[in-house]
């Protein structure tokens, strides 16, 4: 059985309310976390970001095997390693918040060279 076309239109629709989605929940968890907000008040946002970022990682391993050892997987790995740190007793968690965004930001933003860019292969995959 053939995957779906995760480039089709409804495909892509559902890929932008899921990164909306994901956007909103990391804002207002990490805006929580640098204001000491109690952690009972920013639960679900911390939880909606986690199930987001579970969504958009789901969405983006359609697009094929090769993702994960290209540039973007690498640094959707590295976005997830660094959210792992939040389990961890004795870190920041407001430092921890801010490096996500700041690797999730590069990794959306990054051009079509390196997003694309195989480790593997040491070339750029379609």
């Amino acid at each position: 059985m053939a995957m779906p076309n995760p480039y089709s239109p409804g495909a892509r629709a559902i890929a932008l309310v899921l990164r909306t989605a994901h956007l909103l929940a990391m804002a207002v968890f990490v805006g929580g976390a640098f204001a000491a907000t109690p952690d009972a008040s920013i639960r679900i946002w911390r939880f909606l970001a986690f199930a987001t970022g579970a969504a958009l990682l789901a969405s983006e391993l359609s697009h094929g095997r090769q993702w994960i050892y290209q540039g973007r997987g690498v640094v959707a790995l590295a976005h997830v390693g660094v959210l792992a740190l939040l389990g961890v007793g004795g870190v920041d968690d407001r430092y921890v918040c801010v490096a996500a965004l700041v690797i999730g930001s590069i990794g959306s933003h990054m051009p079509r060279s390196l997003r694309k860019w195989s480790f593997r292969h040491g070339r750029v995959l379609d």
